[in-house]
């Protein structure tokens, strides 16, 4: 276990998510190598979606920007003057999810911290063609940090959940290369997926680890990583690190991918970055979004580091 000073758990927080995964073992494992529950669980998302109504767009808190026909930003407003921009990718195992889902902690972050979230709604990889979900993404990163005057920010924080968070990595190295890089001041990432050869704790998982099978998961690394450059076939674990900035890991201790957060944020500080890596005791992977204060208190933790973050950056230089 190694829960960093400042998020402060109680054995009460800790009781009551050992009950809340009780329940979860009672729920089938997802296998994210199978491609039929992947496209499946995507209808029933597109089917909700169109259901309900956008209240967020429809309040003016949410903005779509179409940069193609296949790839969109879902932009949220925070209620007041902006500070810096988030640049999140969403989960989903690469083969599903989309940028409306991120809603409800996106509305967080923008009004606690003064930011605007951009949700990059990229294609999703259920045909197995990861190139081109990288495509999109390294496509809209370069064109939000081009725009940022958009916006009217400076500052940029990445920010990726699960699989997410390894297409968000890449696209600091994408504007790294582009000379980009300046404007962005942190990462973050949640549960994130750095190795795409599978980390040891994936690799000794088993289908008994709670909400995700960890065989299946492994699986599906090895169907998605023969559409990659040979280059990025290991993943961000594998990549070229210098010139990073601060950055803010969190996994979950029951998680079979936390090995990930721990393999990047060593990589991070070999380099020299600050990089800060925090194992939650009995979190699963995705306890960020469940209804306990595990997770609110952790996603918490999280928008405070974002917002120091963007109070330094904004202090003047005194040289």
């Amino acid at each position: 276990m190694a829960v960093r000073p400042g998020l402060e758990l109680s054995e009460k927080d800790l009781r009551r998510a050992r009950c809340f995964n009780r329940l979860l073992s009672w729920i089938p494992r997802f296998k994210t190598g199978h491609r039929w529950n992947a496209r499946l669980v995507q209808s029933l998302v597109t089917a909700w979606h169109k259901l309900r109504p956008d209240l967020k767009r429809m309040g003016s808190r949410v903005s779509i920007i179409t940069l193609t026909g296949s790839l969109s930003i879902r932009v949220t407003h925070p209620r007041d003057p902006p500070r810096a921009l988030v640049i999140h990718f969403h989960g989903g195992a690469w083969v599903m999810g989309d940028a409306r889902l991120e809603d409800r902690l996106a509305s967080l972050i923008a009004d606690d911290c003064a930011i605007v979230v951009a949700a990059v709604d990229f294609r999703n990889a259920a045909d197995d063609d990861l190139a081109r979900t990288l495509k999109d993404c390294l496509a809209a990163a370069s064109w939000l940090a081009t725009n940022l005057e958009r916006f009217g920010v400076t500052h940029i924080i990445l920010s990726g959940e699960s699989s997410g968070a390894h297409l968000a990595v890449e696209a600091f190295f994408h504007l790294r290369s582009a000379g980009q890089q300046r404007a962005v001041i942190g990462f973050y990432s949640m549960c994130g997926a750095f190795d795409l050869e599978g980390s040891q704790s994936l690799r000794e998982s088993s289908s008994e680890s709670l909400l995700i099978d960890g065989p299946s998961a492994l699986a599906n690394l090895r169907r998605l990583r023969p559409s990659l450059p040979e280059e990025k076939r290991k993943g961000p674990v594998d990549g070229d690190f210098y010139d990073l900035p601060p950055a803010l890991f969190i996994a979950g201790c029951l998680d079979p991918i936390a090995d990930d957060s721990l393999e990047i944020c060593e990589c991070w500080r070999r380099a020299g970055g600050d990089a800060r890596c925090i194992l939650v005791p009995e979190a699963v992977h995705g306890f960020n979004r469940m209804p306990t204060a595990l997770a609110a208190k952790t996603n918490n933790f999280a928008r405070h580091w974002m917002r120091t973050l963007v109070e330094g950056a904004q202090k003047p230089d005194p040289g």
